[in-house]
């Protein structure tokens, strides 16, 4: 584990403003972790940096699949969880939240990739 106060937390300049967003921060050694600013007492989720890379591609429509981490639209929320059952409980944002960081996303925004 590790000490999430102790990163730089980063998130798309949309969300500057927001009061929850999705953020990330590189770890080193190959990793990255995710987070809901909102809600900074849930585990950070922790993925190799490729996962991440190839989540990011998914969103752009650059690849079929979004590999390991998986985005799950509901009535109210759009969820970011593991495929794989590793990195610990879901994460919730809104859609608001969502639309921030896909703007970031598509406009390939240095400080979310990893």
């Amino acid at each position: 584990m590790f000490d999430s106060s102790t990163v730089v937390w980063r998130k798309s300049k949309m969300s500057e403003s927001a009061s929850g967003c999705v953020e990330v921060t590189t770890l080193g050694g190959d990793l990255m972790a995710v987070r809901d600013s909102k809600d900074t007492m849930k585990a950070a989720h922790i993925y190799p940096v490729s996962d991440w890379r190839d989540l990011l591609a998914y969103l752009r429509g650059e690849r079929s699949t979004a590999g390991r981490i998986t985005v799950t639209v509901s009535n109210e929320l759009v969820i970011l969880s593991d495929g794989d059952g590793v990195a610990g409980p879901p994460h919730e944002y809104t859609f608001y939240e969502w639309v921030c960081f896909l703007d970031g996303v598509m406009k390939g925004e240095p400080q979310l990739i990893a």
